[in-house]
């Protein structure tokens, strides 16, 4: 795909959301005549380009048919559209993500995994722009990736979700990355395998003269077969080509004879920004031709994001913790195995079909108390009966509020929800904005 291709095609974009108005603009630029459809009636942007039509709240398989390219918002699943029937019309089917990369001349680091992508993007992105490079980081964080057609970039960074990736056809990442994975969004996938399935298309595309960034401490992660040169990264053994850690100290061999970046103590980040975190964004900047010297100065000042395992305040000698991007079970697991001191713990919200069971033994381990709020009240109450202390809150603030009543100095009040925030907030970030509003409210 080309610009010249893109010029008086009709253009169905399916979505109404960041990445969808991002497609329609690029694709508007391009010469393309689009039409956004979407489930819900919405206010239209004053701003758009002429060119771009609209049906929302009432449109029709015909707006698809009648397309000669649809372009999937992630957030729609495949099955709200006839994809059987697009398919026997020969109708191209790709995602936002895809368009872009059809467009773009830089090189791209693609990043996913269940947990984790945030914070390594904007790391990998740091480093590389503290190296000197001109580098634009977006994808499934932030800025939609095809806002970085319009410029010139020695490097892409794009954080990409299993949704983004399910409809890619030729999108080619050189350097890729696959953190982790573990059981997500099985209200959307009938199956585990579906979902790991979709993370390992980041790798589809690549050849033999590109990288697979691999976590060897996570064997349920590493792709079946790939074509890249593997480079992997570990918290607990020595990797003959990758970064690892060994006494606390992050190695590099990627060049041979192993050489010490920086020791994790002299490090300044918060809980969230976890080792393996780390380890994949020094490989990965490592192969893109930073120093370690470059490297290690970046490490040294970066403080994580916000909303994961971000410290908000200590009141009354109890650390207040706000880790609302923790929307798995996966999150919460890792959240609680990181702190050493007891912990009242606040979950629940929009159930993903998540296993809670898988969560028994480390709440039951780690958590003093546990708050419920949200739709799972009732579920994750049944499922953690046993438990010691266990009670339910109608609101963030109450939850806050019966946190602190119970906590003693010397512990960790952690919202770590398990869950999406979608029926008590318009999204985590909302969420940990009220949690730490009822924290810093606290007298």
């Amino acid at each position: 795909m080309n610009e010249l291709l893109f010029k008086g095609l009709r253009v169905t974009v399916v979505g109404m959301g960041r990445s969808g108005l991002a497609a329609a603009r690029l694709l508007s630029k391009q010469g393309a005549l689009p039409l956004i459809i979407d489930d819900k009636p919405q206010t239209i942007p004053p701003d758009l380009p002429a060119s771009i039509q609209f049906n929302l709240g009432n449109w029709h398989e015909e707006d698809l048919t009648s397309a000669d390219l649809i372009v999937l918002s992630p957030g729609v699943p495949r099955n709200r559209i006839p994809t059987d029937r697009l398919e026997s019309l020969g109708i191209p089917l790709i995602s936002e993500v895809e368009l872009a990369a059809s467009l773009l001349k830089a090189p791209i680091i693609g990043i996913t995994g269940t947990n984790g992508k945030s914070t390594t993007t904007t790391l990998v992105g740091e480093i590389l722009k503290g190296w000197g490079w001109q580098t634009f980081v977006g994808g499934n964080l932030g800025l939609p990736l095809s806002e970085a057609v319009s410029s010139s970039w020695d490097f892409i960074v794009a954080e990409l979700s299993s949704f983004q990736l399910e409809t890619i056809t030729r999108f080619h990442p050189r350097l890729a990355i696959l953190l982790n994975i573990s059981a997500d969004h099985l209200d959307r996938y009938k199956e585990y395998e579906t979902y790991k399935k979709a993370k390992w298309r980041i790798f589809e595309n690549q050849s033999q003269s590109d990288h697979a960034i691999l976590n060897l401490d996570d064997p349920l992660s590493l792709p079946p077969k790939h074509n890249a040169q593997p480079v992997y990264f570990s918290q607990v053994q020595v990797v003959e080509r990758g970064v690892y850690l060994q006494d606390g100290e992050i190695i590099s061999s990627l060049w041979g004879e192993p050489e010490a970046i920086c020791h994790l103590d002299d490090l300044h980040v918060t809980p969230a920004c976890h080792p393996e975190n780390i380890l994949a964004a020094c490989a990965v900047t490592l192969l893109a031709g930073c120093s370690i010297e470059a490297i290690a100065e970046t490490l040294r000042h970066f403080k994580g994001l916000p909303h994961r395992m971000e410290f908000v305040r200590e009141y009354r000698g109890v650390q207040y913790l706000n880790d609302s991007k923790g929307t798995n079970v996966a999150a919460v697991k890792r959240a609680l195995e990181g702190l050493k001191q007891p912990v009242i713990l606040i979950a629940g919200g929009r159930d993903k079909a998540g296993d809670f069971e898988s969560l028994k033994k480390v709440v039951g381990e780690r958590a003093k108390r546990l708050i419920l709020i949200g739709e799972t009240q009732e579920k994750m109450a049944r499922i953690f009966s046993d438990h010691r202390a266990i009670e339910k809150a109608d609101s963030m603030e109450a939850a806050v509020n019966a946190a602190a009543a119970a906590a003693q100095p010397g512990e960790t009040v952690l919202l770590s929800p398990g869950c999406a925030s979608f029926d008590l907030f318009g999204d985590y970030q909302e969420r940990g904005d009220v949690f730490k509003e009822a924290v810093m409210g606290l007298s």
